[in-house]
């Protein structure tokens, strides 16, 4: 049997690249999905991007560290001292101003790793690390060493996201390691490569063989996806108008994050939100 996976990881809120790339997918015939992790934010896709991925054959989810912040601000484990912090706050009270608390119980029920069989091939798929989806381990320079913990003598192939770069590479021992890149937030180091396109993965197995892997780029409407971010009020609009137009993210700008925080009043609104939430 022909078998046709495309592997989506990093959306980050970002809808309208989803839709690009489903649309690609589905002209070339993909059976199933694997979907890596960090689905939600700084974009401002939320129950119209999970419509979206409730209609895939997907076989396997893992959490990542975006994923994670969702999470951790709803368990209260952030404070409003850290402009950062209360970000992360702010953006968790627009999503779940949008979205079905039950989704929120289905995003905690996502494991770290995930283990598919495809014909005998034996695939490992995490965010970053089996057992850490955030942190630097993985960068597409580090050495052979990094990217074998990614492996063991039950996995073929490793499959991981989180660096937002698509990747082609072999541990120690010759397992196949890939990163399909980032359909929302892709980065660029070398200037003439940069581009507004979404990435994925599609590999094919056929008969315990991959007879396949193919790194796609597909181009959306980045102003579109703008707009969209500005008729649904996403918060930090400013920093999400960078990323679309010049693929620079300004989440670890402290100082830009307290102007924005004072400017538009989110320290207040997150504490009101929060604080009649826990009541």
């Amino acid at each position: 049997m022909n078998h046709k996976i495309a592997i989506l990881s990093d959306i980050h809120g970002n809808t309208t690249a989803l839709k690009a790339v489903l649309s690609d997918s589905k002209k070339q015939k993909v059976t199933e999905y694997w979907l890596l992790g960090d689905i939600f934010l700084p974009g401002p896709g939320e129950n119209d991007l999970l419509s979206l991925l409730r209609d895939l054959p997907i076989t396997a989810t893992v959490r990542g560290n975006w994923d994670d912040y969702v999470l951790e601000a709803l368990d209260g484990q952030y404070g409003l001292e850290d402009p950062q912090e209360v970000q992360l706050l702010r953006m968790t009270q627009y999503l779940m101003e949008r979205m079905d608390p039950d989704q929120i119980a289905w995003l905690r029920s996502l494991p770290m790793v995930a283990r598919k069989e495809i014909d005998g091939l034996r695939f490992s798929l995490s965010h970053n690390l089996p057992d850490k989806n955030y942190g630097s381990d993985l960068l597409v320079d580090n050495d052979t060493k990094k990217f074998d913990q990614l492996l063991d003598e039950e996995t073929d192939v490793a499959v991981y996201g989180h660096v937002h770069k698509q990747l082609l590479r072999y541990g120690s021992q010759g397992q196949q390691i890939i990163n399909p890149g980032s359909i929302g937030m892709p980065y660029f180091d070398w200037m003439a490569l940069k581009n507004h396109r979404a990435q994925y993965a599609l590999i094919e197995v056929e008969d315990g063989e991959m007879v396949n892997i193919q790194f796609r780029k597909v181009a959306y409407d980045y102003e579109a996806e703008l707009e969209l971010a500005k008729e649904k009020a996403l918060p930090f609009i400013e920093m999400y108008e960078e990323l679309r137009r010049e693929d620079n993210y300004q989440g670890h700008n402290r100082e830009l994050l307290v102007y924005l925080n004072d400017k538009y009043g989110y320290t207040e609104d997150v504490r009101k939100f929060f604080g009649e939430n826990d009541d």
